[in-house]
């Protein structure tokens, strides 16, 4: 019996307003089939998509607004992420409009007009629509396989990728799975393990990613509230980027450090990392994470002077506090 593997991944979700279909609008598939910069840019959004394209059109000299639905950027991660990155984007002159949605767009002479439900009128030669991503399945005829979707289409799988038709898997996010191209491709290891008799499952590695903001944001693992909703005693610790060396010599001062601790086993649960390429940073965590290291061995680290890197073993050092050992000569 053959096998078979669904991966057909997202595409953009297309909001139902009014006047905006017909219109030249961009979404991330067709944003760099642009041939010269907008002079102003609209983005409907405040994920990562609308973040990460919306600042870096707004630095290639177009005049970007970002209108947001909710109260405040990236509202996923912790809110001093979003109070770092709003401040980032304010400084880069993107215009924050937040508690907002579209209640009408024109489109006439090359200029979107978005009427917004609070009556601000915003105008812009070109409109990127960045508010979620929907699954990729309804070319896939599942009524007939048996092989079931959820509420919102995704392929309903089990811990270990199978659909609910024998011999058919499916991975990466058109399954639910964490919509990164990373994780898609170790779904596809995993996959092959269980197939050739290996125990594994669909979340058995420590998730990790980035958010390509300047400054960037670098996740793993769990936040405090994250680990508290669980059922975890834990703890975290929080060293501000303007704290760090090389950050006041670079002038990197937006961001800061944090890591989240198990209080029971020491063991590390997880970090948010905000400021100048914590996407690289961050892997020190995922892989003292993958070993299941407690914070003093990332306490006794030496890193090297003078690195952005050399503050992780001091922002552990906050957790030794004031309780420990005197040496009785001093």
């Amino acid at each position: 019996m053959s096998n078979h593997v669904i991966n057909t991944g997202t595409s953009s979700t297309l909001p139902d307003f009014p006047g905006l279909a017909g219109t030249p609008y961009l979404t991330n598939r067709n944003f760099f089939d642009l041939q010269q910069i907008p002079p102003r840019l609209l983005v409907v959004g405040g994920g990562y998509i609308a973040l990460e394209l919306g600042q870096g059109m707004a630095r290639l000299g177009s005049q970007t607004k970002l209108i947001v639905r909710g109260n405040r950027l990236l509202a996923q991660e912790e809110s001093d992420v979003s109070a770092v990155l709003a401040d980032a984007f304010e400084q880069d002159g993107i215009g924050l409009h937040f508690n907002v949605t579209v209640q009408q767009i024109a489109y006439t002479n090359g200029v979107f007009t978005l009427t917004l439900n609070n009556g601000e009128v915003l105008d812009g030669e070109a409109l990127l629509i960045a508010i979620g991503r929907k699954p990729n399945t309804q070319a896939l005829n599942s009524a007939v396989t048996g092989t079931e979707l959820d509420a919102q289409g995704f392929i309903k799988i089990d811990d270990q990728f199978q659909t609910t038709h024998s011999g058919i898997y499916a991975i990466g996010d058109a399954a639910k799975q964490p919509a990164f191209t990373h994780v898609s491709w170790e779904d596809y290891r995993r996959l092959k393990a269980i197939l050739c008799g290996e125990h594994r499952t669909r979340n058995d590695r420590v998730l990790g990613y980035a958010v390509y903001t300047d400054p960037l944001v670098g996740r793993v693992g769990m936040t405090l509230e994250q680990a508290h909703k669980q059922g975890i005693t834990a703890s975290e610790v929080t060293l501000p980027m303007a704290h760090i060396a090389r950050s006041i010599e670079w002038g990197h001062d937006l961001g800061f450090y944090r890591m989240v601790i198990d209080t029971h086993t020491n063991l590390i649960l997880g970090a948010t990392l905000v400021g100048y390429e914590t996407a690289e940073l961050v892997h020190v965590f995922l892989s003292l994470m993958e070993a299941k290291a407690t914070w003093q061995v990332l306490e006794q680290s030496v890193h090297i002077h003078p690195t952005y890197g050399e503050a992780l073993p001091s922002l552990a050092r906050l957790l030794v506090g004031d309780d420990m050992p005197t040496c009785p000569n001093m």
